[in-house]
């Protein structure tokens, strides 16, 4: 049986678009495999101290991603404040358990509230305007907070750190990160039924054209509000559970570093993929370990640390150098992604995505264009 398409194409049945494949026996089980052995990765961490220490930090970063990238990812609106975000749940949550004595993750409600007010403040303040003076105000607003708030005397104990002390069912890190782990996956699944929502798809419009999307009736600055404050949200989240990750607040931890900080919160996105959850989730743990892994290679790792001190250029470059190496590395994958990759890593491991869903491994998403599954790479146009 054949069918012609409106471009006089004929095609058979097998090569219909709305064929429904199904994997055989050996591709369930080669699925299987995968599935398993993927969790079997996310929870190797819990049998090491400092690796398990290390991941937790990889699945806050995660949260952190996923949180800016509503805001870059389906609004298009660059944000250079969210390590602002992440500092404010940070510091609400510390001193709330700390001087209220009262439960960790109330610690944390309070981390969420703060940042969701200060997002919405900010969005008031800042969402009628759009591209380089948008990301001038966030930025100044990241600046301004780390610089002010986050070193008062009152809030910061003089500048000693705030005690974050974890609840005993997390006291060690192989729990806590798991906690973490599971507070990512949670807001993985909310992100995944946010851009099948309305809601969602009101975001991506505004992304593709806020002019179209005001056309179709879209409250494009009440979207953006809304954008805006679910992202601070969820970056407060991630504070509270950072405060919690190393069991103080210090300052310096926001203040010192807040620039980078933002920087580094922006290039997981692209890096990642705009907008492709998978992708930001892969690249914002592989920068939040990279300093681990760039320790375990110069200095753990004697037959590499013998190799390096025989090259004139490498050796004692790490040590003093480690946190510009980590940078050199992080601008190269921004470049290269760019470049050669605008889709980021969401777009490389894509087919393997649609795989492990069940569908016929392609290089080529022959269902982008059209149906429900289109939400995602929704090409609203003037």
């Amino acid at each position: 049986m054949t069918m012609t398409t409106p471009e006089g194409a004929v095609l058979t049945v097998d090569e219909a678009p709305g064929e429904d494949f199904r994997p055989g026996s050996v591709g369930l089980v080669g699925r299987g495999f995968v599935w398993v052995g993927l969790g079997v990765a996310l929870l190797l961490p819990m049998l090491t101290v400092d690796f398990a220490q290390a991941c937790s930090l990889a699945a806050i970063y995660a949260i952190v991603g996923l949180s800016l990238n509503i805001v870059v990812g389906y609004t298009g609106q660059l944000s250079l404040g969210h390590q602002g975000f992440l500092g404010l749940g940070a510091l609400t949550a510390a001193n709330i358990v700390f001087k209220l004595k009262v439960p960790f993750y109330i610690g944390i409600v309070g981390g969420i509230a703060a940042a969701t007010v200060a997002a919405v403040v900010l969005g008031l303040v800042a969402l009628r305007i759009t591209g380089l003076y948008l990301s001038l105000i966030t930025l100044v607003f990241g600046t301004a907070i780390a610089s002010s708030l986050f070193s008062l005397g009152s809030l910061t104990r003089n500048g000693s750190g705030v005690p974050a002390n974890r609840p005993d069912a997390v006291s060690t890190n192989a729990r806590y990160y798991l906690l973490c782990l599971l507070v990512m996956l949670v807001i993985f699944y909310l992100d995944t039924r946010l851009t099948a929502s309305k809601t969602g798809r009101a975001l991506l419009a505004i992304k593709e054209n806020e002019r179209v999307a005001e056309a179709f009736g879209i409250g494009v600055t009440s979207y953006k509000l809304l954008a805006f404050g679910l992202s601070g949200a969820i970056a407060g989240l991630a504070g509270g559970l950072f405060a919690f990750r190393s069991q103080t607040y210090a300052a310096q931890d926001f203040t010192e570093t807040g620039l980078s900080l933002a920087l580094l919160f922006v290039v997981m996105v692209v890096v990642g993929g705009l907008g492709n959850r998978v992708g930001v989730v892969i690249a914002a743990a592989f920068f939040a370990l990279l300093n681990y892994l760039l320790d375990k290679l110069f200095i753990s790792w004697h037959a590499f640390r013998h190799l390096v001190e025989h090259v004139p250029v490498l050796n004692g470059y790490y040590g003093p150098n480690k946190g510009a190496l980590a940078g050199l590395i992080g601008a190269v994958l921004l470049l290269q992604t760019l470049i050669f990759n605008p889709g980021g890593i969401g777009e490389s491991v894509a087919p393997i995505q649609r795989w492990l869903k069940g569908k016929r491994f392609s290089l080529h998403d022959d269902s982008a264009s059209a149906g429900p599954g289109a939400v995602e790479g929704s090409s609203v146009r003037a």
